[in-house]
């Protein structure tokens, strides 16, 4: 299902493809044929109305598809379908009202109804309706008597209710089966984002960890060589001039090298991974 705007008055429109509704009007189009068929049999006026009938379910058929290619330009679409209904109003109303009389025609009205719900804006859906309204009152009541008329209109509306009904539930529920898909989709997106930020977030933790650690390393380690190999050269001065402070300046140095190992250790212990 796609939805354009239109340019001219704002209104939004759906282009649609086989829907429930939809596949129920090729019930409705078959049991007129069937019926009309057996109903004008050997008379003068089956071939016109098998004539209007195909017709009638050859657009019927072609209307998806078509909206489906001048989808692109809102123009061509209203056009054509300016074009459309009043074709389909007028072969209605000409197999409604052929002679003998036959009420059975005019259920062709329910499947245009759940069309132009589809094809137009609310307010204009309406009009269409009441106007097939119209002139299902005139021809049943025109074709039949006064109560037997209304009777059959209170039924008609009754179905069309029905179908519209069950149409705009079925239109309901793909809309929602397609939002879910959209909002699995939106959140394996986020999650894979979120992951994304994961190993970005792990990989800064480990520079500022190896930064520490070199920060460290500088700061304690390496002074702490350094300083030894400033009391190794004062060692070695002392063994020439006082020989004997040597032992206390060897003695210096290994606690100065146990402290420096004990740092290593320390530092090389927070590298392992845990």
């Amino acid at each position: 299902m796609k939805r354009i705007e239109d340019g001219a008055r704002g209104d939004t429109t759906l282009v649609h493809g086989y829907q429930g509704g939809y596949l129920i009007g090729f019930v409705i189009i078959g049991t007129v044929v069937l019926r009309d068929t057996l109903f004008y049999q050997g008379q003068a006026q089956l071939v016109t109305a098998l004539l209007l009938l195909a017709t009638y379910g050859l657009l019927y058929i072609l209307e998806p598809w078509l909206s489906g290619r001048l989808s692109w330009s809102t123009g061509l679409l209203r056009l054509y379908r300016f074009l459309y209904f009043p074709v389909q109003t007028f072969i209605v109303t000409g197999l409604a009202n052929l002679q003998p009389f036959t009420d059975v025609s005019n259920l062709l009205y329910v499947p245009l109804c759940i069309q132009v719900l589809r094809a137009f804006s609310r307010e204009v859906a309406i009009l269409w309706m009441m106007l097939y309204l119209a002139l299902l009152t005139v021809t049943l009541i025109l074709g039949m008597d006064l109560f037997a008329g209304l009777a059959l209109i209170l039924l008609y509306l009754a179905v069309c209710g029905f179908l519209i009904s069950y149409d705009f539930l079925y239109s309901r529920t793909q809309a929602d089966q397609a939002e879910s898909q959209r909002l699995l989709a939106d959140l394996q997106s986020a999650h894979q984002k979120l992951q994304e930020y994961a190993a970005q977030a792990e990989e800064l933790a480990a520079t500022r960890e190896r930064n520490r650690l070199a920060r460290e390393l500088h700061d304690s380690v390496s002074q702490a060589i350094f300083s030894i190999t400033l009391s190794s050269q004062s060692a070695r001065l002392l063994l020439d001039r006082e020989p004997a402070r040597v032992p206390e300046q060897i003695d210096r140095l290994q606690v100065m090298t146990g402290d420096a190992l004990a740092q290593l250790r320390s530092l090389i212990a927070q590298l392992r991974p845990k």
